[in-house]
C-alpha cells in the first residue's frame, strides 16, 4: 500500500495505491487540492494511516532483540567468519551504545552520533562494517514496516583514508631482512615473505608446504587463516584474485628449503604433528592467529630500535619498491592479489604522484638542459 500526490489539469490529486484480494493493482483517489501545500499535508497523513495500520509488531522491540534476531536468520546468507565478525562487533560496540533503544525510537542523529564516536578508536574501514551492520538491519526493519523510514540512508560515512606513509624505504627493508638472520627464524621468514612477496599475513600463515613448488620457484595462495569463535580456522581467500601462483625470488625459496629441514627435525623430536601440513602452525598442530605474529613483529621491532610499522605495512613497502623500480601495474596487482589494476592505482596514488613529478623531471633534464 503506497499513497502519492499527481497534478491533473489545475488539481492536485492524492491517490492512495493498494491491491485488491486477486493481487491486482488500485488506485483509489483520497481528495483533490488545489494548492500543492495541501495535498502534501493530506499525503503526510494519510501515509502516517497506512504506516500506524501496518505495524507487524509491538512497539516495545528493541533494536538488541531485532538485531540479534536478524543475524541469527541472516547467517546462512554470510559466511561463517562474517557472521562471527558481525556478531562480536554487535555484542561489543553497537549494542552496548544503541541496542536499549526501541526501534521506533532510533533517529539519524543516535546512529550519527554512534558512528562519530568511533572515529577517535577504528579506521574509516572498520567504522564502515559497523555501518554495514546497522544499514542491513534497519532495512530489514523498514520493509516489514517496523520503523517509518531507512534512518541509515542518511548516516554521513567516513572517507577511506589511504594507507598511513609508515612503510620502509629500500635501505630499511634490506637492514630488517639482515637483522632477521640473526633473529627468530619463523618471524624472519614470515617477514621474507611480506616484504619479497607482499603476501597479506593471513595469506602468509595459510600457506602449506604443498602450496611451495621447490622446481618451478612459485608459491600458490589458495587459502588464508581467519578467527571464528575464538579458533583460528583455514578458509578461500574472500576473492578470486586472492587466489593466485606467484613466482619467488631464489634466496626465499632458499630460506624455505632451510627452514623445512629443520622443522621436520623438531616433528621427530616431539609429539605435535603438523595437522594441515602448514609452514607455520602452534604447538597443538593448528593454524596460528594474525595478532600472535603481530605481537611478536610490534616487539621485534622495538627490540632492535627500528622504526615502527605495522606488519601489514611490509606489504604496502613491497609494492611501493615495485612501482619505484617501474614494474608494470597491471604485474604489481596480480602478484599482489588485487581485484583490478584500479584497486591498486587507488591505494598506491601517492606513489604515482611521486613517479609523475620523476616523469616531469626527466623531461626537465633531457630536453630543456640538453644544451
Amino acid at each position: 500500500m503506497n499513497a502519492f500526490v499527481r497534478k491533473r489539469t489545475k488539481n492536485y490529486i492524492v491517490y492512495l495505491e493498494y491491491k485488491d484480494e486477486l493481487g491486482n493493482r488500485k488506485q483509489k483517489n483520497m481528495g483533490a487540492y488545489l494548492k500543492r501545500r495541501d495535498a502534501n499535508r493530506r499525503l503526510a497523513e494519510l501515509k502516517d494511516k497506512i504506516y500506524n495500520d501496518n505495524v507487524l509488531v509491538p512497539n516495545e522491540i528493541t533494536l538488541e532483540e531485532f538485531l540479534l534476531d536478524f543475524l541469527e536468520k541472516h547467517r546462512e546468507n554470510i559466511s561463517l567468519s562474517t557472521y562471527d565478525k558481525y556478531l562480536r562487533i554487535s555484542k561489543k560496540y553497537i549494542l552496548k551504545e544503541l541496542g536499549r533503544y526501541r526501534l521506533q525510537d532510533l533517529r539519524v542523529i543516535h546512529i550519527q552520533n554512534y558512528i562519530d564516536s568511533l572515529v577517535k578508536t577504528l579506521n574509516p574501514q572498520s567504522i564502515r562494517i559497523h555501518l554495514n551492520i546497522l544499514r542491513l538491519v534497519i532495512k530489514r526493519a523498514y520493509k516489514l514496516k517496523l520503523i517509518k523510514e531507512n534512518i541509515v540512508e542518511d548516516i554521513d560515512i567516513p572517507r577511506a583514508k589511504k594507507f598511513r606513509n609508515d612503510i620502509y624505504d629500500k635501505e630499511q627493508m634490506i637492514n630488517l631482512l639482515e637483522i632477521c638472520k640473526e633473529g627468530n627464524k619463523e618471524l624472519g621468514l614470515a617477514i621474507n615473505l611480506a616484504i619479497g612477496l607482499g603476501f597479506r599475513l593471513s595469506e602468509i600463515l595459510g600457506i602449506s608446504w604443498d602450496n611451495v613448488n621447490f622446481d618451478e620457484n612459485t608459491i600458490l595462495i589458495n587459502k588464508i587463516t581467519s578467527r571464528v569463535k575464538g579458533a583460528v580456522i583455514l578458509k578461500e581467500p574472500k576473492t578470486e584474485s586472492s587466489n593466485r601462483s606467484v613466482f619467488v625470488p631464489v634466496e626465499i625459496m632458499a630460506l624455505l628449503k632451510q627452514y623445512k629441514k629443520e622443522q621436520m627435525k623438531r616433528l621427530l623430536k616431539s609429539n605435535t604433528k603438523n595437522k594441515y601440513n602448514l609452514i607455520f602452525f602452534d604447538k597443538l598442530g593448528d593454524p596460528i592467529a594474525e595478532d600472535v605474529i603481530s605481537k611478536k613483529f610490534r616487539r621485534f621491532l622495538k627490540n632492535n630500535e627500528l622504526p615502527h610499522i605495522r606488519f601489514h605495512d611490509l606489504r604496502h613497502s613491497h609494492v611501493t619498491l615495485l612501482m619505484n623500480s617501474k614494474v608494470p601495474i597491471k604485474v604489481i596487482s596480480e602478484r599482489v592479489g588485487h581485484s583490478n589494476v584500479n584497486t591498486t592505482l587507488n591505494v598506491y596514488s601517492h606513489v604515482l604522484k611521486e613517479m609523475d613529478k620523476e616523469a616531469s623531471d626527466t623531461i626537465s633534464t633531457n630536453l630543456f638542459k640538453a644544451n
